[in-house]
This record gives C-alpha cells, sequence and structure tokens, in this order.
C-alpha cells in the first residue's frame, strides 16, 4: 500500500531557505562564497542557541523575554571573575548565574503562578539593572573584556569548523531527542495542551516547569559566551537586538504561542532563514530600516502560512476519520 504524500511546514521552511539562498546568490554571487556563508552563522549563532530552549518554553505554553538579559548578565559576571581569579571559575560563575536567573523566572511562574509575559517582562529589566550597575561599578567602563573560553567559543575552530556552528549543531541534537524521544518530552507538549488535564494525571507540572526555566538560563549563559567570545566583549545591552529575532525564528519555525506544538527542526529551518535573509541584505547593502521592514513581513507570512496548512491538515483528517465511520458502516 502506497503511503499518501503529506507536504509539511517544515518541508514549506526548506523551499523557503533554497528560494531565499538562490535568490541572493543570483543578485550578488558573493553570498554563495564560503565567507558569506561563515558570517552568516556568526550573525545568526546566539540566535539558534537561544530559540532552542525558547521553543521548549513556548511548546510548554511559556516565554522568557528575560533571555537576553540573563545572557549579558552571565556573560559580565563570569567574565570579570574570569578576568579577576581564572577562566574556569568564570566559566563555572556564568553557569550558575544562567542557572540563577532560570530558576527565579520558573520559581515565580511555576510556584506562584504568575503569568509567563508580565513577570519575565519584569525580569528582563531587573537583569538588566544589574547587568549594568555591575559593569559600570567595577571599573570595567561599559563593556567587559572575553575570557580565554569565550574566544574559543565566539571567534574559534574546531577541525576547520566555527566553533559556533558546533556549539548550535550538539545543542540541537540534544534537544531534538529530548522533545521527540524522552517522556520528559512528551510532558511538555502535554502540559501546553493542557496543563490541568496533565497535573490530574499525576505529573508534577510544577516541577518540569521549573526545571525547564532553570535550563534555559543555563543555555542563555552558553549564548552569552559565545556573544562576548564573538565581539571580543560584552556589554549590557548587546543582545537586546537578538529579542524579537530569536522569537520570530521560532514562531517562523512553527512554535504556536499558545502552547503544544512545536519541534526542532523546525525552529532549526526558522533560524536558517533568519541568517540567509540577515546575510543576504547585508550583502545586497539593504539599509537596517528595510531589512526590519522585511524580517516583520516574513514573521507575518509565515504566521499566515502555519495557520493554512494546520487548517489543511485538520480538514485531512477530518475527511480519513469521516471515511472511516462510513466504511465501518
Amino acid at each position: 500500500m502506497k503511503t499518501k504524500f503529506r507536504f509539511t511546514y517544515n518541508m514549506a521552511l526548506f523551499v523557503v531557505c533554497v528560494v531565499l539562498y538562490t535568490a541572493f546568490g543570483l543578485v550578488n554571487h558573493q553570498f554563495f562564497t564560503a565567507a558569506t556563508a561563515v558570517d552568516t552563522i556568526k550573525l545568526t549563532a546566539e540566535i539558534g542557541i537561544m530559540a532552542l530552549p525558547l521553543t521548549m518554553l513556548i511548546i510548554m505554553g511559556g516565554i522568557d523575554f528575560s533571555m537576553c538579559t540573563t545572557l549579558t548578565l552571565s556573560a559580565s559576571i563570569g567574565g570579570m571573575v574570569a578576568l579577576s581569579v581564572n577562566p574556569v571559575l568564570g566559566l563555572i560563575v556564568t553557569l550558575l548565574i544562567g542557572a540563577a536567573c532560570g530558576s527565579f523566572n520558573g520559581f515565580m511562574i511555576a510556584k506562584l503562578k504568575l503569568p509567563p509575559l508580565i513577570s519575565t517582562l519584569a525580569t528582563m529589566y531587573l537583569f538588566k539593572g544589574i547587568t549594568e550597575g555591575a559593569i559600570l561599578g567595577t571599573g570595567y567602563g561599559t563593556n567587559v573584556p572575553a575570557t580565554s573560553i569565550a574566544l574559543f567559543m565566539g571567534s574559534g575552530q574546531v577541525l576547520g569548523v566555527v566553533t559556533q556552528l558546533w556549539v548550535f549543531v550538539l545543542l540541537a541534537a540534544l534537544f531534538h531527542v529530548i522533545l521527540s524521544r524522552s517522556v520528559y518530552g512528551r510532558t511538555l507538549y502535554a502540559i501546553g495542551l493542557n496543563e490541568n488535564a496533565t497535573r490530574f494525571a499525576g505529573i508534577d507540572t510544577v516541577g518540569i516547569k521549573f526545571r525547564t526555566y532553570l535550563m534555559s538560563g543555563v543555555v542563555f549563559a552558553v549564548a552569552g559566551l559565545v556573544l562576548s567570545g564573538r565581539f571580543s566583549t560584552i556589554q549590557f545591552d548587546s543582545a537586546d537586538p537578538y529579542l524579537m529575532q530569536v522569537i520570530i525564528a521560532c514562531v517562523l519555525g512553527g512554535a504556536d504561542m499558545n502552547g503544544g506544538r512545536g519541534n526542532i527542526p523546525g525552529t532549526v529551518l526558522g533560524v536558517a532563514i533568519i541568517g540567509i535573509l540577515k546575510g543576504g541584505m547585508n550583502v545586497v547593502l539593504l539599509p537596517q530600516t528595510q531589512q526590519k521592514i522585511i524580517l516583520g513581513i516574513v514573521l507575518l507570512a509565515s504566521l499566515i502560512t502555519f495557520e493554512i496548512i494546520n487548517r489543511l491538515e485538520l480538514a485531512a483528517k477530518g475527511k480519513a476519520r469521516l471515511a472511516s465511520r462510513k466504511a465501518a458502516l
């Protein structure tokens, strides 16, 4: 029996990637060079790393607007410790601060039942204020120099490939396995679809939400190391431009802001589209204003396409159920 071909949303994203890449390359052949590919990876490394845990949060029905300030706070404090003591301790402090920021968000959202949007908006300003005060109050001026570990993660190479790509690929593979192959991953989908029913089924939804925010904070701290190493320094507002781009990458990849839907391959394709757009628009010398307009149009188009494909899939499933019932009669 032949299996009926289904054109999925991820397939549509892949086609968009190919079309965009080809179009920018035809406009300017420099876009096809290896140097441009490396620059594109560097432009989207932090976006991709942050988009992975954010995808899990969105699937769970959550959000984290403090992710960029978690990134700068952890990288800044960890960098100062590394420069004052040693890089290894600085790395540990960086990850611990990321975990502390994630735990604080998780405590408010999971334990205190505060709305994720409002609580993480509040911590976004809280973490940013702490970062600015720490940097300005410790004699580093407005920025903290990158440590040797951060420089390796943000500017180094492994086997001829930029380190940022290795970090992103390894984390993407890990998150994909967690979401698609583990009980924990299936529980995140269940919480996003119906948290009350999941809790009544005997699942510790509070603990799972708390741990997911904690883990997200750690990954945001890793992104901070990459960003610091790429620019050789970190400022309290270094990651501010990435907030909406990370959210766009997740939504573009099919993560439903209402919860219960999303996957890592889709997010990776969403990040790839953002990277191709940013790299291509830079190559054809589009002004920043026009770039923002195009990113907004891409987000709206992705939402519309995602909704159309979902409705077609629901209609097809409805027809199949109706046909099976008629056959049973």
